[in-house]
């Protein structure tokens, strides 16, 4: 089973009662307060899931969202929790033709599960006005998440080798924050980022590998 066929099959259901466990806690919050700071009209979330919480969130304050997600079960309950049936299609970003053009594109717990997230930030600069805003979280390979997940992964490969049952887990795509910065500098982009273990102010470094960039699409 590829990575797409198991996010459809699989992941899409794990998602639905997710999303409740964490919930709209700190890390939400920060994400849709740095959306909101640019005061959109107009938004779109790649990897869309549910919709909620932070479509449900951006609906509320009178902003359209439009979105996409690959999970076909995923994006029947999002259009509904969006009140939107023709802006939320079934697919990734890249295979997005519309032409719409947004103040704020953003992708938010989604990164890791996109093997090349470079082209995805370049597709999302492309549908953002200028002017307007990208906002996304990468989990940073150098965390001690991702070192932990490597020695899992290690660990399960060798019981593979001895022919022992493994249950088979979802990919996640870490990104090095350093080489973010490259790209996002190569692109002419002003940006900031901000580290999860801040934003909900936690001390377990194991379990706070997201940063989050927002970046400002310069006017040309």
């Amino acid at each position: 089973m590829d990575e797409q066929q198991y996010y459809k099959k699989v992941y899409s259901k794990f998602w639905v009662g997710q999303t409740h466990i964490y919930g709209y806690g700190k890390y939400e919050q920060s994400i849709v307060r740095q959306i909101l700071k640019v005061s959109p009209q107009r938004v779109f979330e790649v990897g869309i899931g549910t919709g909620w919480p932070i479509g449900a969130s951006l609906k509320r304050k009178g902003i359209h969202v439009d979105g996409c997600d690959i999970a076909d079960s995923l994006v029947v309950l999002a259009r509904k929790e969006l009140d939107n049936e023709s802006g939320i299609y079934v697919g990734d970003i890249m295979e997005y033709k519309g032409k719409s053009v947004y103040d704020v594109t953003y992708c938010v717990r989604s990164s890791w599960y996109i093997p090349n997230f470079y082209a995805t930030v370049e597709k999302m600069l492309s549908m953002t006005k200028p002017g307007g805003f990208v906002v996304f979280d990468i989990m940073d390979q150098n965390s001690l998440y991702c070192l932990k997940l490597r020695c899992l992964e290690m660990k399960e490969q060798y019981y593979r080798f001895l022919g022992l049952n493994v249950d088979e887990r979802f990919g996640k795509h870490f990104v090095s924050v350093g080489k973010m910065k490259k790209f996002l500098k190569n692109h002419g982009l002003a940006y900031r980022c901000i580290k999860e273990k801040k934003i909900v102010k936690s001390k377990n470094a194991f379990n706070t590998p997201k940063v989050v960039f927002v970046c400002k699409k310069e006017w040309k």
